[in-house]
Order: structure tokens, then sequence, then C-alpha cells
């Protein structure tokens, strides 16, 4: 008795003469069927396919063993040409390709070798799994190969076959794949696949049903069917009028919601068949791929997770049986799929550098650089990273080399937009409860001074939103060049940079500048009221107009507010540091690229009294001029 009889014998019962069992059992699968189920399947194709590409899209090398450490790279063996040519009808990349395939579908792959005669293999072979036989033995665990079409069979001895296979527990000699842990949710998808492909053509259920008050006679029923068919069968003849004599009802059956709904069905299905590969959404067009650093991230857990383990499964094969039947020494092996996480490496040395656990010169070992190369070069570091007794001698020893400057001004600029974007929000969030208020206030008053925001009110807001935001600028500017520093004899126990005069200035800089952006929207929001109240525009056409103002006010002046009040207060905390360190020269530096502006060009390199040079710069709003020590 077969097992599937055994099981519905036990878990059945009958019922009208057949089973109806309590779980339902899909056909039993042979190799054949795993096969033939992936050009039918469109997600089973979709990653097995990716899989075996990038598996047959790998590059091989081949080493020769010198001692237990050293290798050496061969660009010239018998190895290599059969790698290369594997035989007459297949390249190296379908050869993989299939291999990766069959692997990926049943779990298990035979490479047979078919030898020269030199008594070395000239030519590599797959064959099917589905008629490939293991022949067991008691003395060394394998007797030999069968290969089986019909009543044909070929013996093939241990060394002429590779056999590489996904381990399976419940059977040491035959593979298993993924497909196989899948395999009924595989069996959903092709019939909900089909199923619904049916729906289209004929919902299999009966679209119409005809009463009849008696039962009419046989030929008349016949005739009546086939004359109904002929006009309204199928889907080009539907809703055709019908027309019924004879006391005849005509009732429909309509298709129930629940039928339709294999949205869900069809995207567990995809879900759980892409998870038995350990293959990323984004990867196969499954789901958005969302950010470039989710990507990288998928495409790193695809490679490391899924490609690696691949590629070791059939080097560890190729190594331990047809290396050796050319030289005991050989070996072969993949460039790693992995891409080196080189963000992470610049990260952890830029920490690491930082709190003194690496020097530089390991720092630049890891980064693949020789320190020796570097020896007597110019380097820009913050200062802050610095021994204590070379910073104030990298501040009043010698001058900024063009190389040093350029660099300072890279990192400057990097720091300073990430500072940008909580001001950014900020001014966002600001004008989008001030539209919100103002929308309000025109709803209740319906008129244009009543609409307008209270603005004394909104520079008070503004000013305790931005206080924080450029203090914090002004303050990490200072630390940049301070921290570390031994202070001065007036400033020892002080616990914090900024002092009253820095303090004085930030609270300045942002009462200014919530007057300055209140002022210009109050005077705007006006101008835009007053159009549309002499137009005669309805109550939502004038809201939806101050939205369309405040959402261009969002896009345009949030980014131009945060990279002028960065800049602002960055320079003038790069300033009060270098009066604090004693420097009495400053240099604007321009940075002179494709956006350099007219008014910012004549002043590069131009030199001016550190005490005297506050307020120059921002010289203009989004200006990116800084200013650099002048050390004699």
């Amino acid at each position: 008795m077969a097992v599937i009889d055994k099981i519905k014998r036990l878990l059945g019962y009958r019922l009208g003469g057949s089973y109806i069992s309590e779980f339902a059992i899909p056909p039993g699968w042979n190799y054949q069927r795993y096969l033939e189920v992936y050009g039918e399947v469109g997600w089973l194709f979709g990653a097995v396919s990716l899989i075996s590409n990038s598996v047959a899209d790998s590059e091989w090398l081949l080493y020769q063993r010198k001692n237990r450490k050293e290798y050496e790279e061969i660009d010239d063996h018998p190895i290599l040409d059969l790698f290369n040519y594997v035989n007459p009808f297949q390249t190296k990349y379908q050869f993989l390709l299939m291999l990766q395939t069959y692997l990926g579908l049943v779990g298990e792959a035979f490479i047979v070798l078919n030898f020269n005669r030199l008594k070395i293999p000239g030519e590599m072979w797959l064959a099917p799994p589905g008629y490939m036989f293991i022949i067991p033995s008691k003395e060394q665990y394998i007797s030999h190969y069968e290969y089986r079409r019909g009543s044909a069979v070929l013996r093939l001895e241990i060394p002429e076959v590779i056999h590489i296979m996904d381990a399976n527990p419940a059977n040491p000699y035959r593979g298993t794949g993924a497909a196989r842990s899948a395999s009924m949710d595989i069996d959903a998808e092709y019939y909900a696949s089909r199923y619904q492909q049916r729906l289209f053509f004929n919902d299999a259920t009966p679209g119409l049903i005809m009463e009849f008050p008696d039962l009419p006679p046989a030929e008349e029923r016949k005739q009546l069917r086939e004359e109904f068919l002929e006009v309204h069968q199928g889907w080009r003849n539907a809703r055709k009028p019908a027309f019924l004599w004879g006391g005849a009802k005509a009732n429909t059956i309509a298709l129930a919601p629940k039928d339709m709904e294999f949205e869900k069905l069809r995207n567990a299905n995809k879900k759980l068949i892409l998870g038995a590969y350990h293959i990323p959404d984004s990867l196969i067009g499954a789901s958005e791929v969302g950010s470039r650093a989710r990507a990288e991230a998928d495409e790193y857990i695809f490679a490391k997770y899924t490609i690696k383990p691949a590629l070791t499964r059939i080097k560890e094969a190729l190594n331990e049986q047809l290396c050796p039947l050319f030289d005991e020494n050989l070996e072969l092996d993949f460039k790693s799929p992995v891409t080196e996480d080189r963000t992470a490496l610049v990260d952890e040395c830029d920490k690491m550098v930082r709190v003194g656990v690496y020097t530089r010169e390991f720092a630049q070992e890891l980064l693949g650089h020789s320190p020796e190369d570097m020896k007597g070069g110019t380097y820009l570091l913050p200062l802050n990273i610095l021994p204590e007794t070379a910073k104030m001698k990298h501040l009043t020893s010698h001058r900024w080399s063009e190389e040093q400057k350029e660099l300072y001004w890279l990192g400057y600029k990097a720091k300073t937009e990430g500072q940008e974007k909580p001001f950014i929000r900020m001014v966002k969030t600001l004008f989008d409860e001030q539209s919100e208020e103002v929308i309000e206030r025109l709803k209740r008053s319906q008129t244009i001074e009543g609409a307008l925001f209270n603005e004394a009110e909104a520079n008070e807001r503004f000013k305790d939103a931005f206080k924080p935001l450029i203090a914090y600028v002004y303050e990490s500017a200072m630390r940049d060049i301070m921290e570390g520093e031994e202070p001065k004899p007036a400033h020892r126990g002080k616990q914090e940079f900024l002092d009253p005069y820095a303090l004085e200035w930030i609270t300045t800089r942002s009462l200014t500048l919530a007057k300055l952006l209140n002022g210009t929207t109050i005077e705007q929001l006006r101008g835009v009221l007053v159009a549309s109240f002499e137009a005669g525009e309805s109550i939502p056409k004038i809201t939806k107009r101050i939205e369309e103002y405040y959402t261009h006010a969002n896009k345009i002046r949030a980014q131009m507010v945060a990279r002028t009040e960065v800049l602002a207060a960055s320079n003038e905390g790069v300033l009060r540091s270098y009066e604090e360190l004693g420097v009495e020269k400053v240099e604007w530096y321009t940075a002179l690229d494709e956006r350099t502006c007219e008014i910012c060009e004549p002043y590069h390199g131009e030199e001016f009294i550190a005490k005297e040079s506050h307020g120059m710069l921002p010289a203009h709003p989004s200006c990116r001029c800084i200013f650099l020590s002048v050390l004699d």
C-alpha cells in the first residue's frame, strides 16, 4: 500500500464512496516534476535563476599549495582548460548555471567526468539527477553509480562522478533542496495561478441556471441547451440579451468575493518561496527597493548568505574530487561575491583613531595603504585627535598648504551639511504649524488681517526653536579647534565653551533670523490673501493657495535658511576659538568650483584681523566660504 493511501486511510473517512481528507495532501513529486515546475511557477523560476546566474557569473582561480600557509596562483594548467571548456556543447557559464539549477531544484547535481588518453579528465558533463542511481556498498559506502534511461544502464565508477548535494538527514546518499522544503507552497502557487486564469475564461460555476415549471422532454432540453450555449457561451458573448419562453426563469450565480482574494494567497506563497531560497524581496522585484543603503544591504546579505555558500559547496566538491586527479597540491577558489563593507571599515578607523585606540599608521594598513609609502606627507586632521603638545604647534608653527586648505574645506562642508538637516526639519515644522494657524484664523474671521498670524508671538516661538540649534553648531565648531587645549588661567574650571559673548551672539542671531523669516512671510502671505480676496475666491480656494505658498516656502527657504545659519554659527565659533588661542589673522577661503559666486571670488585668499571679521561670513544666503587661521 502506498504511503499516500495509508495517510488517507488514517486521516480520511468515506462519504458518498470517496475519501474526504482532513488535510489537503498534494500529489507526490518526483525529480522530473521538480524540474518541470521550474518553468511553470514564476517566483520559483525567479529565485532559482537569480541564484544560478550569480553563481555562474563567478570568477574562479587556481592555486598551487607550496606549504600549509603559502599558495601561488597558476594562470595556465589543464584543469583551467577543463574548467573553461567543459565540453563541446556547453560553455563554462552554461555548465555552472545548470549545475546550480539542479542544486536549487532537487538539492543535488552529478558531474560525470570523461577521461582522455592521458587518464585525466578531458570533459565534464552534467547528468540529470533523476536518471542517476547510487549503488551502496557495505565495504566502501558507495560501490558505483548507474545512469539509467529506460532499459539502458551505464555503470560509472566512483572517480568518474562528482556528486554535489545539500544535506538530506533522511537519506545521506541523496540531497534535498529548497524546492522540496517549499513544495507545498510551490504547489499552492501553481494551482492558484491556474485557478485565477480559469476565472477569466470560465469562473468554474454555472453562470446561469434555467428554472422550468415542468421538466421538458429530453429532446427539447437538448435543443434548448445547444441553442443557448451557441449564443451565450464564452467571454466574447458576455452581456448578450437572452430570451426565455414557456414560464422558464433565469437564476444567476455570482462569484463570491473571497474567490477573487488571490493577492493575499499569492503574496504569502511568494514570501515562503523566496524565504526558502534566502532572497530579499527587493532583489527580485517583489517589493520596493527603498533607499540606496537598503538596496546595498540586501545585496550584501544575498551575496554573503546565499551566493557564497553555494559557491563554497561547489568549490569543496571540486577540490576534494577533481583537483587530486591532476595534482594533490592544486586548489580551486572563487573570488568572493561579498563586497567589502568599506564604509564600516572607514567609520571604524575614524572612531578608533579619534579615541586613541588605533594609530594613524595602523588605520592606513587596515584601509589597504602602506604607512611607509605615506611618510613625509602632509595630513589634515581635526585638532581634537592630535596630541595636546602638537595642537598648539599646529596652530602657531606654519601656514596651511593648499592641499590642507582644500581637504579641510571638504571636511568642514561634510560636517555642516549634516548639521543642516535638523535646521531643515525645524523650519518645515514651524512653517507647517504656522500654515495650520493661518488657515484656522482665515476660516474663523474670513478677512485678510484676521487670517494673518501674530508676528510678535511667532518671532518668540521661532527664536526659541532656533536658539538650541544655533548654539549646538557654534559650540561644535569651537570644540573641533579647542577641545584638549590646556585652558588659559582666565578659563580654568570652566565647563562650557559658550561664554556670555557667545550666548549673546546666539540669542541675537536667533531672534534676527526669526524676525527675518516671519517678516518676509507675513508680507508675502498678505499679498496672496489680497489677490485672492480681490478675485472673489472661495475660502476653500484661498485655503489651497495658502497651503501652496507654505509648501513652496518649505522647499526653497528651509534649505537656504539651514545652510546660511549653519555657516554663520560655525564661522563665528571658529573665530571665537581663534581669538581664545591667540590667532590674530584669518584667511577668507572660497570654494573655487562651478558654484563659486561673483561676491566671494574676489575675497579668496584675503587676510583679515580676526577680531574684526565677525559678521563677514556668510557673505550672502547659502554662502559656503570659511575662515582659516593665518600663522607665521
